[in-house]
């Protein structure tokens, strides 16, 4: 089974699981409206160009790199005379 993309007006309606392309208007739908084979759509998004747009993309969120225990014992001196304390350094 193949997962199609109805669209109208160049936004994905419905998304359905056919065996094969459908020639026809899928049941229920009127005239306009057209299947597009892909595997990795939503209803909501936009077809234009022969590509599919999600209109509202994931955020990416940037994660500093994790400092080490070292490093962040290191830039505190606080922190690095209470370990030298406790390690009777």
């Amino acid at each position: 089974m193949n997962k199609y993309a109805i669209v109208k007006d160049g936004v994905v309606i419905n998304v359905i699981e056919y065996e094969s392309q459908p020639s026809t208007p899928p049941a229920g739908f009127e005239e306009g409206h057209v299947a597009i084979q892909s595997d990795n759509v939503s209803i909501g998004w936009t077809y234009a160009n022969g590509t599919f747009t999600n209109p509202n993309p994931p955020e990416v969120v940037e994660m500093p790199t994790p400092k080490s225990l070292t490093d962040m014992i290191l830039e505190n001196p606080a922190e690095l005379a209470k370990l030298k304390q406790a390690l009777g350094i």
